[in-house]
Formats: C-alpha cells, sequence, structure tokens
C-alpha cells in the first residue's frame, strides 16, 4: 500500500476543508495532493480565457485521472456530492484503489440532494459504493452519519465524525471588549443566504450595527445599503485569515440567515466556529449544519423565516456574557489538534 502519499480527489478542490487531515498526515511524514475529477470544462475554460496556471493544473488533474487506470493501491479520499452520476465513471478508475468518502451531506433517503437524476443505476452504484467499496467514510456533521446508518447497511464503525477543523488565526486574542449590538454576517452574498432579509431589517432598526463580510452576486445591494445607512458596513472580501479574526474579535454577534432551496441548505456554517473562536455570540436559521453546532447555552438556532422577531428578542434581551466565554470555549472543539486525530482510520 502507498501511504507516502494520500490523494484528495474532489470536484472542485475544496482544500480548507481538509486542514485537519493535513495535520494528522504531516505528523505522520505523510504528503497530501489535492487533484479534481471535473476537469474538461475548467480546461476549456483556460483554453478560451488564456489563464496558464488554470491549464497547468488541470494538465496535472488529467494526468493523475489517467494513471489511476495503469497504477493501484493508492490512498485516495473522495469527495463527491451525493447521487451525482459522474461515481458511475469514476468507480472503475478507482478499481486498485482503496477509496475513502467524504461527504457533509446530510439527507440520504433520496428525497433531498444536489444532484437530481433519473438514472436508477446510478442509485445502485452508490449503494454498491458506500456499502462495499468504500473502505471507510467521513461524515461532516452526526447528522450526515446517523442519515447514512438510517438508509444504507453499514455498520456504525464504518463512519467516523470528522467536523471541520477551524484555522489556528482564529484562537488568537485580539480585542476583548465587544461593540455592543454589533452583528457581523461572513459568507457569499447570494440570495439563498437571505442577505435581502438581512439588510431590510438593519436598514430599519437604524440603533443596531451591521457588518458585512463577502463576495457575490448581491455585492452592490450590499454596498449600495453601507452608502445610505450609517449602521451597516461592507468591507468586501476578506482572505487573510489572521486580519479577519481581528475584525471579528470586537463584534457581538454571527448572524446566519440561510435559505433552503430545492439543492442545498446550510450543512456547516466554519464561520459560526470562526466566530465563536473569538467570542462571538451565534445566531442562524434551523439549517442541519448549524441546528448541530450551535448549543442553545451559546448562541440561538431560529426557524428559517422568523429572522425579524429573533433579532427584535435578541436586541431587547440583556446580554449575557456568559454565551460568549462558553462559545470560545466551545470552539476549540474545532481546532487542528481535536479535528486532525478524527482522521486516524485512514491511517489504518
Amino acid at each position: 500500500m502507498n501511504t507516502k502519499t494520500i490523494y484528495v480527489l474532489h470536484k472542485n478542490g475544496a482544500d480548507n476543508h481538509y486542514i485537519g487531515l493535513k495535520q494528522l498526515l504531516q505528523e505522520n511524514d505523510i504528503e497530501i495532493k489535492f487533484r479534481e475529477f471535473s476537469i474538461f470544462g475548467k480546461l476549456f475554460k483556460s483554453l478560451i480565457k488564456g489563464k496558464p496556471k488554470l491549464l497547468k493544473k488541470q494538465i496535472i488533474n488529467l494526468i493523475f485521472v489517467a494513471k489511476l487506470l495503469i497504477s493501484k493501491n493508492k490512498k485516495i479520499v473522495l469527495g463527491i456530492a451525493p447521487f451525482d452520476d459522474k461515481l458511475n465513471r469514476l468507480l472503475p478508475l478507482l478499481k486498485r484503489h482503496s477509496v475513502y468518502y467524504h461527504t457533509s451531506w446530510t439527507c440520504w433517503d433520496k428525497s433531498f440532494n444536489p444532484k437530481q437524476t433519473k438514472n436508477k443505476k446510478t442509485y445502485t452504484t452508490w449503494r454498491r459504493f458506500l456499502e462495499h467499496k468504500a473502505k471507510h467514510i467521513f461524515c461532516v456533521t452526526k447528522t450526515a452519519k446517523n442519515s447514512l446508518l438510517a438508509n444504507y447497511q453499514l455498520k456504525p464503525e464504518k463512519i467516523s465524525v470528522v467536523y471541520h477543523a477551524v484555522d489556528k488565526a482564529f484562537f488568537t486574542d485580539f480585542k476583548t471588549e465587544k461593540k455592543q449590538n454589533s452583528f457581523v454576517y461572513v459568507g457569499r452574498l447570494v440570495q439563498e443566504k437571505g442577505l435581502v432579509e438581512v439588510l431590510d431589517f438593519f436598514k430599519e432598526n437604524t440603533t443596531i450595527q451591521l457588518t458585512i463580510i463577502g463576495r457575490g452576486k448581491l455585492g452592490n445591494l450590499a454596498e449600495d445599503a453601507a452608502k445610505s445607512s450609517e449602521n451597516i458596513y461592507y468591507l468586501g472580501g476578506i482572505s487573510d485569515k489572521s486580519k479577519l479574526a481581528e475584525i471579528l474579535s470586537d463584534q457581538q454577534y454571527l448572524l446566519l440567515n440561510s435559505k433552503k432551496t430545492k439543492k442545498w441548505e446550510e450543512l456547516f456554517g466554519m464561520v459560526i466556529i470562526e466566530g465563536m473562536a473569538q467570542g462571538l455570540i451565534p445566531i442562524s436559521s434551523n439549517h442541519s449544519g448549524p441546528s448541530e453546532i450551535i448549543k442553545k447555552e451559546i448562541g440561538l438556532v431560529f426557524p428559517e423565516g422568523e429572522l425579524n422577531s429573533t433579532l427584535s428578542k435578541v436586541i431587547n434581551a440583556i446580554p449575557n456574557p456568559k454565551k460568549s466565554a462558553l462559545a470560545k470555549k466551545e470552539a476549540h472543539l474545532f481546532n487542528l489538534q481535536n479535528i486532525s486525530k478524527k482522521w486516524k482510520p485512514i491511517l489504518t
């Protein structure tokens, strides 16, 4: 078995989802390499738009996928959306390799999934893959594990719950004083994140402050709101983890208003943990990920669609400083040291 290198094979890379795995492998002198199986569209894009770095990356991906046919005994962590038809084409390539499946999806009864298919063969392929081919399954939440156990013939010990790990930068001590009634939104600026409703509430409630961090299709909406409202601030996207942590440090509440669609819901919410690490009190709509992370002692989960009434109660309530301290303590469960240990089944 080739254990000097472990490969993560994912549609779009998603390197930040594997910092816990990377930590474990570094401690055991094992290299980690990231490869993508969604190649040809990006290859075409790199040629049309003249992007040499993207072209080089896709050539590396193409060579790797081709070599899977003539090599054996590689350890591969596969990240692919549930019931994606591409698994039908990937499995013959992975036949002679050890495959570990990594998923954040929480609903496995076929009633709600991102890849709708009418191909019955796909469901058969997925059952065979989960029950027989996959050496081990790593789930991002307990909810995902329970759903897999309920819908497939799997032993509990074959599935490990491995939450996403939080970058160590968020555990740095910055400011200790919190701005009262200050809220921050961090994430994609898109419709399904409920940003429109958030902006409308803060436009009407000018005694409380909202800071928006992120990029997306609704960026112009956030920018316009910041220009017209003195209590709304738009900082754009911030990729520097230390800078983001410092900005979060003097905020009081972390706000998520995710809205479920036919193919998506908030399956984890990395920013919730990042905010908790800086002592923010998380407030989120009741999607599967946030509902598992946010305990009543540290934050608040509200029914989707009840943003206004929830925030009204929050700003009229007496602040509880203990929640901030408990949130910070809880966040340490998601640090690199703790999460990296959860990946250990991949070594055996």
